[in-house]
């Protein structure tokens, strides 16, 4: 016990009974408001290289896990009967190919991304950003590229909105660069999608889309799409990759170049020593470049969706750029956009 003397005693008769209690020498503590993200931080989450590195942990430690929310994965299908995905699937989806419901995943593309996307946190090789996030898989294309689908792409969106998503995760992108001059190659390739973009994202839809991996100073077509279409802008995401430890531009991707304003960067991996992820058969391996980069994007959205549950998507999309790291290297928006994607800085009240 503190010990007091009679002076220290007479002055404490003038606060109130609280105060008393407390004793002679002691103070109140002050709690900290910082979340705990520690639990989080598990050999699962650390596996998966790129969440340390946008502070994934604090906004699953804020609430922000993905519940609730759907996101459609318009890729080449997933392998939906991977533990990785028990309940992350909202709909079964459709597959183009095929014309039916339902996808399977031949190329393996899609299941890798929706493992960067939503993979379970179980325990099991890696989880995804958000890992709680439903799917809406839709198949197209083939297993093709350069993806010229336009049809199929178009009734893509259209199905995964009616079926719930709000969220588009695109992968891919047309391997024409991006021109504010040619538009003529945007109503070539996006003679039906286009229409259909304008339509969700004035309806309140976001678009993620891949800069591409051809080294390039600009980004592909889909990605650089709002420099055409401004009133796209609001619901578009261009995407390019960093290195798996962030520090860097990766061996493959393009730059943020005239996508600049909607544009962000996340590690994508490097090489052989891509970013961790679910591989078709259940096994895990490394992917990189810019798809698994949108997919993580995709991810980090509905992760902030269901930490913000009265913001539109389209509220989250400006909370997810504004709030990138923009210091040393990321502060070059040609090639790096807004900046490094920080989710604890976008998770904070």
């Amino acid at each position: 016990m503190p010990r007091c003397s009679l002076f220290s005693l007479q002055r404490l008769m003038v606060f109130s009974l609280p105060w008393l209690l407390l004793g002679c020498a002691t103070a109140p503590v002050p709690t900290s408001t910082e979340p705990d993200t520690r639990r989080f931080e598990t050999p699962e989450y650390l596996a998966q290289k790129a969440l340390p590195i946008v502070n994934a942990s604090s906004v699953y430690a804020r609430g922000g896990t993905g519940q609730g929310v759907s996101v459609a994965l318009i890729d080449s299908g997933l392998n939906h009967s991977l533990p990785e995905f028990y309940g992350r699937v909202a709909d079964p989806g459709y597959d183009f190919v095929r014309q039916q419901q339902g996808t399977v995943d031949i190329k393996g593309h899609g299941t890798q991304m929706a493992g960067i996307l939503a993979a379970n946190k179980n325990d099991q090789g890696i989880h995804g950003i958000a890992f709680n996030a439903q799917l809406i898989p839709m198949r197209f294309g083939d297993d093709k590229e350069p993806f010229y689908f336009d049809s199929e792409i178009a009734q893509a969106w259209n199905l995964a909105y009616a079926k719930g998503a709000r969220i588009f995760s695109n992968s891919w992108a047309n391997p024409i660069e991006a021109n504010t001059n040619e538009v003529s190659i945007y109503e070539r390739l996006m003679g039906d999608s286009l229409e259909v973009a304008k339509n969700l994202v004035a309806a309140g839809s976001v678009f993620v889309f891949s800069t591409g991996n051809e080294v390039k100073r600009e980004p592909l077509a889909e990605p650089g799409l709002p420099a055409l279409v401004p009133e796209l802008e609001k619901g578009w995401i261009a995407v390019m990759a960093l290195k798996s430890d962030g520090t860097a531009i990766n061996l493959k991707s393009n730059y943020c170049g005239l996508a600049a304003r909607w544009c962000i960067a996340v590690p994508g991996g490097d090489g052989g020593a891509g970013l961790l992820t679910t591989n078709k058969d259940g096994s895990y391996g490394p992917t990189a470049g810019t798809s698994p980069a949108a997919a993580l994007v995709s991810g980090a959205l509905a992760a902030l969706q269901s930490r913000f549950p009265e913001m539109t998507p389209q509220q989250v999309r400006e909370r997810l750029l504004s709030t990138a790291n923009r210091t040393g290297i990321y502060a070059d928006s040609e090639a790096y956009g807004r900046g490094l994607m920080d989710l604890d800085a976008a998770s904070r009240r």
